[in-house]
């Protein structure tokens, strides 16, 4: 199979969260006047986050509104006590912001020699409209599209952020090469034709020669 073009998850494969979610937490928590340890917000997020996915009727989102409210709920069952009305919106916009991010190591090695082969490429990711802003602050890209799950209406596994990355490459999904480290959202992907790849903590760019 020809690959000719090359699409990107996002958290997990291009970046990760710089330090922990609960220090993010904790830290606006505090500019608000909230002490909170961060250590037990770390304990509190993993579960919240489990159980307000598996109820909301869109994972992450169906649209950007949506998202938010679904990281509003995520946020509150982390803190799991009464938190000032602001409080959420302030932990969801922290996120959009460089700062609280880091490239993951190989990223920017992967991408240059995808780009010098001449294939175009685009992110695909489970994420919401701080995304795109977000890359471009880190230095990642220039990316043919970014495609986010709240922008389609549809998370992956679902096919349809990676038809509609597709479309915007303008080759067929079966011409993909997705590169993602989930093996649910990321590997199920396959199901409708696509080569994946499954990376963990970074991207070995001599590998990445061999997917090509």
């Amino acid at each position: 199979m020809t690959i000719r073009a090359v699409t990107w998850d996002a958290v997990g494969t291009l970046i990760a969260v710089a330090g922990t979610v609960g220090t993010t937490y904790a830290e606006v928590a505090a500019a608000q006047g909230v002490t909170v340890q961060a250590a037990d917000l770390d304990a509190r997020f993993p579960g919240a986050f489990k159980q307000t996915l598996a109820r909301w009727p869109v994972p992450y989102g169906a649209d950007d509104a949506d998202a938010r409210a679904f990281w509003d709920q995520v946020v509150r069952a982390t803190f799991d006590i009464p938190l000032p009305d602001d409080l959420p919106g302030a932990c969801y916009e922290a996120f959009a912001n460089a700062r609280y991010w880091r490239v993951l190591p190989g990223v920017r090695e992967a991408l240059a020699l995808v780009a010098a082969r001449g294939l175009p490429q685009a992110v695909v990711s489970n994420f919401d409209v701080r995304l795109p802003g977000l890359l471009v602050a880190l230095g990642l890209g220039p990316f043919v599209t970014v495609i986010t799950s709240a922008g389609v209406g549809a998370a992956k596994p679902d096919p349809a952020p990676l038809r509609t990355a597709a479309r915007s490459l303008g080759v067929n999904v079966a011409d993909l090469l997705h590169i993602g480290d989930s093996p649910t959202e990321d590997g199920g992907l396959a199901a409708c034709g696509c080569r994946v790849w499954l990376v963990t903590g970074g991207i070995d760019p001599q590998a990445l020669e061999q997917h090509l």
